[in-house]
């Protein structure tokens, strides 16, 4: 075994996000099962409400849950990238031995623990307040009270996942580890040929090397502009939910929201300041000061956290346009759906001070940089 369980439970990224997925997932799965055997109590009147709530749930499975197993996926296969790069040697010297490349990457099926913990515990949490779902739901007399049932067919949200992410993560370390045993010992660096671009002669030394440090990790800068992606669609919508819903609808989708935004961003700029070590100490030991060493590392990391979020916020009015507008445009009392841009300027002063407070801790980060131990490697 390459990957412990204890190595496996640091990336509580997924565990988090899988547990989001799960969490939604059941309590809407398990109404949809109950409210299909209230069909035959629904009248003539009440077969439009009947028909719109069956296809809410259907859209917010496949909304929230799709997009967070999506980013499930691609927070696997960064991380189990940056646990191979950390421990290539490790590796490499198992490849050495003699061991084969599939052999090597059946340990990083541990990684599918994480998944199962996450899913469990999302499955655990509906359950805690499914009563109070059910009675949200049951509100009003639109449709017959739908009962609470246990549905033990649910159980496979939690064990599909797990078996899922542990191929998944079997797949992409052996992908990786593809590599010849040397190079991997070596760091897993592979010789490539390197592109000079000549420097434009308008720009600074710093202006050019944050250009450099921005272009050079293309995934962080797609897990920046995700998390505000995550921020300016999923807190905005849960705002507009509040009003068009009800308030757990709202809260359920701003708890959300909120963890997917952190989880991302973190993840991002933590790995762009950690990568950007040796860079950071060259700085400070030319005599660059925290400001300066903050923006030539960060500064345009602000390009995909602005697009991100406007994308976001255009992609909420899309979705709750046709579903309140299109979908349930037949069913009597729903409310016509129009821009909320009180919420949205909430949003936005929320976002800009979130995102600006992230960077200060970040930057502070930088600070605690150690000149004298990474110039001494």
């Amino acid at each position: 075994m390459t990957v412990s369980f204890k190595d496996a439970l640091k990336f509580i990224g997924i565990i988090i996000t899988v547990c989001c997925a799960v969490f939604v997932c059941n309590l809407f799965l398990n109404y949809n099962i109950d409210l299909n055997a209230v069909a035959g109590e629904i009248t003539e009147n009440q077969q439009i409400a009947y028909t719109a709530m069956k296809l809410n749930n259907k859209v917010v499975c496949a909304v929230t849950g799709g997009c967070l197993a999506m980013t499930s996926a691609v927070l696997l296969v960064f991380y189990i990238g940056h646990y191979i790069k950390q421990h290539s040697a490790r590796f490499g010297i198992l490849k050495a031995l003699g061991y084969g490349d599939f052999k090597v990457a059946a340990g990083c099926a541990v990684f599918g623990l994480c998944v199962f913990v996450g899913a469990a515990a999302g499955y655990a949490l509906s359950w805690a307040i499914m009563g109070r779902f059910y009675a949200v739901q049951n509100d009003g007399d639109v449709l017959p009270q739908v009962a609470l049932h246990y549905h033990p067919v649910l159980l496979l949200i939690v064990i599909l996942p797990t078996v899922f992410y542990s191929a998944l993560a079997v797949l992409i370390a052996y992908l990786k580890l593809k590599a010849p045993a040397l190079m991997l010992i070596k760091g897993g660096k592979r010789e490539r040929r390197i592109k000079v671009k000549q420097s434009r002669s308008d720009r600074s030394f710093l202006t050019e090397l944050a250009f450099n440090v921005f272009g050079a990790r293309k995934m962080l800068v797609f897990f920046v502009g995700f998390g505000c992606f995550c921020f300016g669609s999923m807190i905005l919508m849960g705002l507009s939910m509040r009003k068009y819903a009800s308030d757990m609808m709202g809260y359920m989708i701003l708890v959300i929201g909120l963890i997917l935004a952190a989880m991302s961003l973190i993840l991002a700029l933590s790995a762009v300041v950690g990568g950007n070590a040796k860079t950071i100490a060259m700085l400070k030991a030319n005599g660059y000061g925290l400001k300066e060493s903050g923006l030539a590392v960060l500064g345009l990391y602000h390009i995909p956290a602005v697009i991100g979020f406007a994308i976001g916020c255009v992609y909420q009015w899309g979705v709750l346009n046709v579903m309140i507008n299109i979908v349930f445009s037949s069913v009597e009392g729903t409310a016509h759906y129009s821009f909320d841009w009180k919420a949205f300027a909430i949003c936005l002063a929320v976002f800009i001070a979130s995102y600006e407070a992230l960077n200060l801790f970040f930057v502070q980060r930088i600070a605690k940089t150690p000149v004298k131990s990474i110039m001494s490697e």
